[in-house]
């Protein structure tokens, strides 16, 4: 009676492994397909073939810019962080001019201990790969000027700091409703924004960085509006 109760109880479980299983699959097809719609509805090129950590690529392209964005799903590690980037080559800077981070990091890393551990992890990392690293934020923080236009309610959640010569009158106020404001869906009570995105200008072009976003396609479409306006901005700036 014992064997028979043990054998249904792991049947159940098997059964059950295998329904969740199958849901994932089947969740995975439908959002695969949400992500071809979206492309070709916007004109963008979808490549959802697996490679490494990545596990899916857009790329599109508009006045002038060209982006691709993509999501890694830092498969493998033990404890995973997954992130979407939307990166652009279009605008390059010698070195690192522009930082757009949550305020709670951003005083966290710019303060004295925070270069500190950044110089010291950017040194293990020089030697450990025998590479003469370019300078980075550790460098930039030390004459960063922080941006201190815009709204009271934008400064309080982000900070914005940039090069010297770094042009700084592009902060308007769509830009700020497009960092602030994100989309509501599934994942959204985990999401917070300020916690989540980073921004950095420079040699290999515009990036950014957004944490644990969720797959929606709405925070697809908005991380999208985000880096074509910032580029905007930012190509607008630097001609004026």
């Amino acid at each position: 009676m014992a064997a028979l109760l043990a054998f249904v109880v792991l049947a159940a479980v098997g059964g059950l492994l295998v329904w969740l299983v199958l849901k994932a699959r089947e969740l995975e097809r439908r959002r695969d397909l949400e992500r071809k719609v979206l492309a070709r509805k916007e004109g963008w090129h979808y490549d959802g073939q697996r490679s490494g950590r990545i596990d899916y690529r857009f790329t599109g392209g508009a006045d002038g810019i060209d982006w691709q964005m993509w999501y890694d799903s830092d498969r493998g590690d033990k404890s995973p962080n997954p992130r979407a980037y939307w990166s652009s080559t279009n605008l390059r800077t010698r070195e690192l001019a522009l930082v757009i981070l949550g305020r709670r990091r951003y005083q966290m890393e710019s303060g004295p201990a925070g270069r500190l551990i950044i110089g010291v992890v950017s040194g293990v990392a020089q030697a450990m790969t025998g590479q003469d690293l370019r300078p980075g934020k550790s460098d930039f923080y030390e004459s960063a000027v922080e941006v201190t236009g815009g709204r009271a309610a934008f400064r309080e959640v982000f900070a914005v700091a940039v090069a010297p010569d770094m042009p700084a009158s592009w902060l308007d106020d769509e830009l700020q409703t497009l960092l602030l404001d994100w989309p509501s869906a599934d994942g959204a009570q985990r999401f917070r924004a300020a916690d989540s995105v980073e921004i950095t200008l420079q040699s290999d072009g515009l990036r950014i960085v957004v944490q644990r976003m969720p797959q929606d396609i709405a925070y697809w479409m908005h991380l999208t509006r985000l880096g074509q306006c910032l580029s905007r901005r930012l190509v607008g700036a630097r001609s004026a």
